[in-house]
């Protein structure tokens, strides 16, 4: 079954070298430190936000990444989100739509996050048996302790979306401790 090739494949391609340094600058992910996506801080009120640019509004802004235009949903604390102890009505996680699932996409997006962050979760082999199994709708990696999130999302008619996501720290320890909850209870 090809379906999810680059997941069940290699982590890496020497032939996607090139493609890091390209798009890492185009995603601006070269900064050290992890405060938010472009000039989308973590902290940031939705009047901050709505200023900028880039955005049509607090909830939504549109990028040009990887030579298309990429819609970022935004999420404040206040919004769907308990586990922080960042103030109500803050910027709290930024969600970059980058498209339908495809295996060298996938493979991409993999090599430009890890040429500017550290993988430090990543899926286990029964993870990934339940998500091609229908048990689960996410799979994810995460890069920096959890404050990037590589997602593969499966929508509720079966196809497959990828995912950047930016976290603050709170939300980074709550994906974490979620995923050692998951490891333990399933041992």
């Amino acid at each position: 079954m090809k379906f999810l090739s680059g997941i069940l494949g290699l982590r890496t391609c020497s032939l996607l070298t090139w493609t890091s340094i390209v798009f890492s600058c185009g995603l601006g992910l070269a900064e050290p430190g992890i405060d938010g996506f472009r000039e989308l801080k973590f902290g940031m009120t939705e009047q901050e936000v709505f200023a900028l640019p880039a955005c049509n509004n607090s909830k939504e802004c549109l990028y040009e990444l990887t030579d298309k235009n990429r819609y970022v949903e935004l999420t404040y604390v206040s919004d769907e989100i308990s586990d922080t102890t960042e103030p109500a009505g803050k910027l709290a996680k930024i969600t970059i739509d980058m498209g339908l699932y495809r295996d060298e996409w996938y493979q991409q997006l993999q090599v430009i996050l890890g040429a500017s962050y550290h993988l430090t979760q990543d899926f286990t082999e029964a993870t990934k048996q339940s998500f091609l199994a229908g048990q689960l709708n996410e799979l994810n990696s995460g890069f920096e302790d959890g404050q990037v999130l590589l997602k593969v999302v499966r929508r509720p008619f079966g196809n497959l979306e990828l995912k950047v996501v930016y976290q603050n720290a709170d939300l980074a320890k709550a994906f974490i401790q979620q995923r050692q909850d998951a490891t333990a209870s399933s041992n």
